[in-house]
């Protein structure tokens, strides 16, 4: 998820995530010999990794990541000083910062006409398989619980109500 950087004081200042980081697995740092899969998926995990190193207070432009000097001294200035946070990491041994493992969770397609493929795995173990109108509503389902917004699945689902009833507006100005 760092790209390569042309001078080492840059490294750890930039960030890839998802289409753009579709960099081969392979290094001591990364889990698998593989090509992660470019999807909404990998990027929403590869954000929740840098976020929980960036909360934690690592220092980024090393490799691996491991818990920053600012983290660990107790300053009135220094913002990012824990000393609970930092004692926990210690204590369960990740003062270095794991490598990033992608959880692949499945796929959803949608087909058009009210259908949709689903498969549904947890890492390399397929769960189930569905086609048809039992996977759109499994599409439809997992669409709204990852809208943030209450208000956001209000709208959609009454944007698929009012599609349902009335049609889809076709008019052209």
């Amino acid at each position: 998820m760092r790209p390569a950087m042309p001078d080492e004081k840059l490294m750890g200042s930039i960030f890839v995530l998802g289409d753009a980081a579709a960099f081969p697995e392979g290094d001591e740092h990364i889990s698998r010999d593989s090509t992660l899969p470019q999807t909404a998926q990998v990027a929403g995990q590869q954000g929740a990794y840098i976020a929980r190193l960036l909360n934690r207070g690592y220092e980024l432009n090393m490799t691996p990541p491991v818990l920053s000097d600012l983290a660990l001294s107790a300053d009135e200035n220094n913002v990012f000083y824990d000393p609970l946070l930092t004692q926990w990491l210690q204590l369960r041994g990740i003062a270095e910062a794991n490598p990033f493992v992608f959880l692949n969770l499945g796929i959803l397609a949608y087909l058009g006409g009210g259908e949709s493929l689903a498969q549904v795995q947890v890492g390399d173990v397929p769960v189930f398989s569905y086609w048809g109108s039992v996977a759109f509503v499994l599409w439809r389902s997992v669409y709204l619980v990852k809208q943030v917004a209450t208000r956001n699945r209000v709208l959609v689902t009454f944007d698929w109500l009012k599609s349902a009833v009335f049609g889809r507006d076709m008019t052209r100005f």
